[in-house]
């Protein structure tokens, strides 16, 4: 009966060593999303006058990390591409890499900034 014992634990054992190695696991903290003043201010009054697409844009960019859109060796720049639905702007900003004429997206970090109609952070999401 011992010998029994001692086959199942060790089957368990090896199952477990298995599972291990095949199971993802994460690599480190996950940030969900940006809070702060720094980052999602909500200081604008809700009867303040509402901002245009151009004003959505320049708050996102201001919104943004320190070099988040470089230049830096890695990113040339972001591209911005605001929509506006559900009384909320929502910016979804990617960053570049120049390639000649074109930009490349490839590997690189994305964002999203969610604004209410008159400029308030609602959330300011990384990508992953």
């Amino acid at each position: 009966m011992a010998r029994r014992h001692h086959r199942s634990a060790a089957a368990a054992l090896a199952a477990l060593a298995v599972a291990a190695h095949v199971l993802p696991v994460p690599a480190g903290p996950v940030e969900v999303y940006r809070e702060g003043p720094q980052y999602c201010p909500r200081d604008r009054p809700p009867t303040a006058p509402r901002i245009t697409e151009a004003q959505a844009i320049e708050r996102a960019r201001s919104l943004l990390p320190p070099d988040f859109c470089g230049p830096t060796f890695f990113v040339a720049g972001c591209d911005f591409e605001p929509e506006f639905a559900l009384d909320a702007w929502r910016i979804y900003v990617h960053q570049y890499q120049a390639r000649g004429t074109s930009k490349d997206r490839g590997g690189l970090a994305h964002t999203y900034v969610i604004l209410d109609p008159v400029g308030n952070c609602v959330a300011n999401i990384p990508g992953t």
